[in-house]
């Protein structure tokens, strides 16, 4: 059985997912297959069009304080101090296709989630991508110029849109046949219902 994971760098949630993913399906013998999606693309304004909410004061804490606790659970490392603007994870997700289509996914892909939530460096910043790309076994300018090209621009854009009209509209989310688990704590969930239909 293969099952779609999708995610952005851009989301914490989806980097504590990932972290995780594989040894706790491992043992399920499920095939994996890490699709990258635009949160901008998949975002669902409110349906009267009023603005999104912000986050009270006591919300926010808790909102710190269980990316903590998950972090801790998985062994995930979590930069204490976070840039304040969230850069740009478009050109990291295209460069994750970049990577996936050379067979160096994997090796791209958790140091790049790294580099985002570990380290907080400006991974919308091109010598960044670079370098994770290089660090993958790519040619770095040779992938750069390829995840900067409008044919990678135009596959991250339809990939989002596919994964809209299949349901989705946040990160991390899975999917067990026509069945859709959204969010890192989902996981359970999605194990019972491997079972159900290897069954």
């Amino acid at each position: 059985m293969e099952i779609p994971f999708f995610f952005d760098y851009a989301c914490p949630w989806a980097y504590l997912g990932s972290c995780r993913l594989e040894p706790y399906f491992r043992e399920l013998g499920v095939e994996l297959d890490f699709r990258p999606v635009s949160l901008k693309v998949l975002y669902e304004p409110p349906l009267d069009g009023a603005a999104r909410p912000k986050l009270g004061e006591r919300k926010q804490a808790n909102y710190a304080s269980d990316l903590r606790h998950w972090a801790d659970l998985v062994g995930a490392d979590l930069a204490s101090e976070q840039p304040k603007q969230r850069p740009d994870s478009d050109l990291l997700l295209r460069a994750g296709f970049v990577a996936k289509d050379a067979g160096r996914f994997r090796e791209f892909h958790y140091p790049a989630y790294r580099a985002r939530w570990a380290e907080a460096r400006d991974i919308g910043q091109p010598e960044v991508v670079r370098g994770l790309l290089e660090g993958a076994g790519l040619d770095g300018a040779e992938a750069l110029a390829r995840a900067e090209s409008p044919e990678f621009a135009e596959r991250l854009e339809r990939e989002s849109r596919a994964a809209v009209a299949r349901g989705v509209f946040g990160v991390p989310t899975l999917f067990v046949g026509d069945d859709m688990f959204w969010g890192n704590d989902r996981y359970e969930l999605v194990r019972h219902y491997i079972a159900k239909a290897s069954s």
